[in-house]
């Protein structure tokens, strides 16, 4: 499956590559090679909650590091009559100046056909691969486990009628890490969405998904293989909706049945949504507002679910035609149900997370070629397991030559 993905991308674009160079420059919508440079200081790499979690992670109090970028990439539409070939590609070398032994490659590339058959027909199909170190926040151990992710995705719009539209989605993810081989695992997923436009500027439909994920390795508890595989289904309500030229809303509410295939104790039913509000305060100013409460792997982190709920808040103001300054506040509560039977067999207590984020961060574009930008970011995490509070506080500075 995953290959056949793969090569039904390379083909088209290995054609186009042999046209003659007038015709594919005539085409190119877009052709953005860049290079960058980054550099963020992380005070609590490991995300560990005090001076002795470190010492007998690492052998010593050292719980923060400077990591280095170097990276170049290419962004890229190519236009053939209404067919557009787009490919993306992001190569960065990452270096530590204290924890070496996490220097990594990380590389990110997308292929995808974005098709238009007749006035009704329209939608994408498309690969996108992934390799980057796995994430800290929910395993501390300091060890670089390389994360490969394979993406395949298809999805066509029909428009039946002027008010009635058909949605399909299909994707399939292919996740496998270096160390923890415990949370390999394949997705496949399938959504249907029925659309009815009821004025000009609003969309009211019905959305049905369908996902299967199957994890490669069982999970040993005492001893004994668990199995993790489980199902997922979600019956939603959607909105579509234009207020203004200055406002608009997506929202989800629906209900969300997930069922394991062992351990029934561990299955999920109940409401799920989510809701994002766009304003535009001003011909400078936006806000953008998300509510949710949905069932989440984390990232494909964890090898159960959480009931995560949360909400956040992102404005950006545009000071001059070259400076912006955009924010970010969030909170999100992870309940980790699907441990819950698991943690009980092990007498351990049940886990729950309150996650805090706040950040800032400014750019500048002295000349359209060149973007300056410097953030500031602040992680405070409170969970019902002591060892797993952290504070964190992160600054970056990146330098972007687009060409």
């Amino acid at each position: 499956m995953k290959m056949s993905i793969r090569n039904t991308v390379q083909i088209p674009v290995c054609a186009l590559v042999l046209l003659s160079p007038g015709i594919v420059m005539g085409a190119l919508d877009e052709f953005s090679p860049y290079v960058y440079t980054r550099v963020v200081h992380d005070s609590n790499l490991f995300r560990v909650s005090g001076s002795q979690e470190a010492i007998a992670l690492t052998g010593d109090d050292k719980k923060d590091d400077t990591i280095s970028y170097l990276g170049a990439g290419l962004k890229s539409d190519l236009k053939l009559s209404r067919q557009h070939l787009l490919l993306d590609a992001d190569v960065a070398r990452v270096k530590y100046d204290h924890f070496g032994n996490l220097d990594h490659t990380r590389v990110r590339g997308r292929g995808a056909w974005a098709w238009q058959v007749g006035n009704r027909w329209n939608g994408n199909l498309g690969y996108k691969y992934e390799r980057d170190r796995r994430s800290f926040n929910l395993d501390s151990t300091p060890e670089k486990d390389m994360r490969t992710t394979h993406t395949g995705y298809f999805d066509a719009g029909y428009q039946l009628t002027p008010d009635w539209a058909l949605v399909g989605v299909a994707n399939y993810i292919d996740t496998s890490y270096q160390k923890r081989q415990g949370l390999d695992r394949v997705s496949t997923s399938g959504q249907l969405e029925a659309q009815y436009r009821n004025t000009l500027n609003t969309r009211v439909g019905m959305r049905v998904k369908f996902t299967d994920v199957d994890l490669k390795n069982d999970q040993i508890v005492n001893s004994v293989p668990v199995n993790n595989d489980y199902k997922q289904t979600d019956i939603s309500g959607v909105l579509y909706w234009q207020g203004t030229a200055k406002s608009s809303l997506e929202a989800r509410l629906g209900y969300t049945i997930l069922r394991y295939n062992e351990l029934n104790d561990r299955d999920f039913e109940g409401l799920s949504g989510r809701l994002t509000y766009f304003w535009t305060v001003s011909s400078k100013t936006r806000m953008d507002l998300s509510i949710w409460r949905e069932a989440s792997s984390l990232r494909r982190e964890i090898t159960t679910y959480v009931l995560s709920q949360g909400v956040s808040l992102k404005p950006k103001w545009s000071v001059t035609r070259k400076v912006s300054l955009e924010g970010e506040v969030s909170f999100a509560n992870d309940d980790f149900k699907g441990e819950d039977g698991i943690r009980q067999s092990l007498g351990q207590e049940k886990r729950e997370d309150d996650t805090w984020t706040y950040g800032v961060a400014a750019r500048w574009t002295p000349v359209d070629m060149l973007s300056l930008r410097l953030g500031y970011r602040l992680l405070k995490r409170d969970s019902t397991i002591d060892s797993s509070d952290y504070d964190d506080q992160q600054i970056m500075g990146q330098a972007k030559l687009k060409f």
